[in-house]
């Protein structure tokens, strides 16, 4: 799978992250790298455990990679929770933005995965 590719999949933003990174080899290293980032089970379990203010450290530095990486639709899956967990404790009902989250989370480490076995760029 080509980098293009991966990114079309993925609805991403690979102009803003090529033009951040400024190599294809830097953006293929670091996308890959995201297979091995802990935030979002990090946030599942604090969520387990309503310990709110882990939750909230743990969303919105996925938030943060996922933009840096131009993973657009897990930046605002990551946003939406972001914000109702700002504060301390939730704003607002959980369970449906953190379903969406899951979904593109999933999808998103899938398709990186599929590019990771047979990167081209």
């Amino acid at each position: 799978m080509k980098l293009t590719e991966c990114y079309s999949q993925l609805e991403g933003d690979y102009v803003g992250v090529l033009g951040r990174l400024m190599k294809e080899s830097l953006v293929s290293k670091f996308l890959i790298m995201f297979l091995k980032d802990t935030q979002y089970n990090e946030f599942r379990d604090a969520l387990k455990d309503e310990n709110w203010e882990t939750a909230f450290r743990n969303i919105h530095t996925l938030k943060g990679t996922a933009l840096n990486l131009g993973l657009t639709k897990l930046a605002e899956a990551a946003s939406t929770l972001t914000e109702l967990l700002r504060g301390g404790s939730p704003s607002g009902d959980l369970e449906a933005p953190v379903e969406l989250l899951s979904l593109e989370y999933k999808h998103t480490i899938e398709t990186i995965e599929e590019y990771s076995a047979n990167p081209e760029m």
